[in-house]
C-alpha cells in the first residue's frame, strides 16, 4: 500500500490539475521506472531520487503523516482520492512506456507524446 501512496503523492503534486490521461501517464512514469533495472525497485525511492521530481519537497512533507498506523489517513479531498485511483490503475496497466515527463523542450530524450502541460519521453535506446 505504501508504494501506491508514493505514486499517488507524485500524481497529486505533479499533475492534479491535468486530465485523467495526464494523471495516469505521470503515475505510469513512476511505475515504469520502478520496473526498470536502472532505477530503484520501490516507488518511494523512485520519487525521492534527487533531481527527478520537482514535487519531492512537498511529497516529503507528507511522509511523516504516512508512517505508522496513520499512513492510510490520506488528505480528505477529491484530488488525492483521484490520484490514488490512478496510482492503483496504472500499477497493472501503464498507459505509456514513458520514463520521463517535463514541460516542453526541457529534456533531450525521445519524445513519445504530449498530454496537457507535460511532454512524455523515453531514452533513445
Amino acid at each position: 500500500m505504501l508504494e501506491m501512496i508514493c505514486v499517488a503523492l507524485a500524481v497529486y503534486f505533479e499533475a492534479r490539475g491535468e486530465s485523467l490521461e495526464g494523471q495516469r501517464a505521470v503515475a505510469s512514469v513512476v511505475w515504469n521506472r520502478r520496473n526498470d533495472e536502472r532505477w530503484p525497485n520501490h516507488t518511494c525511492e523512485v520519487v525521492a531520487q534527487k533531481g527527478q521530481f520537482e514535487s519531492w519537497p512537498l511529497i516529503k512533507a507528507e511522509f511523516p503523516r504516512l508512517y505508522g498506523a496513520e499512513y492510510l489517513d490520506l488528505p480528505p479531498n477529491e484530488s488525492m482520492k483521484t490520484a490514488l485511483a490512478h496510482a492503483s490503475y496504472t500499477a497493472e496497466t501503464p498507459t505509456t512506456p514513458a520514463l520521463f515527463f517535463a514541460q516542453a523542450g526541457l529534456l533531450n530524450y525521445k519524445e513519445l507524446e504530449i498530454i496537457g502541460n507535460h511532454v512524455f519521453y523515453t531514452t533513445h535506446d
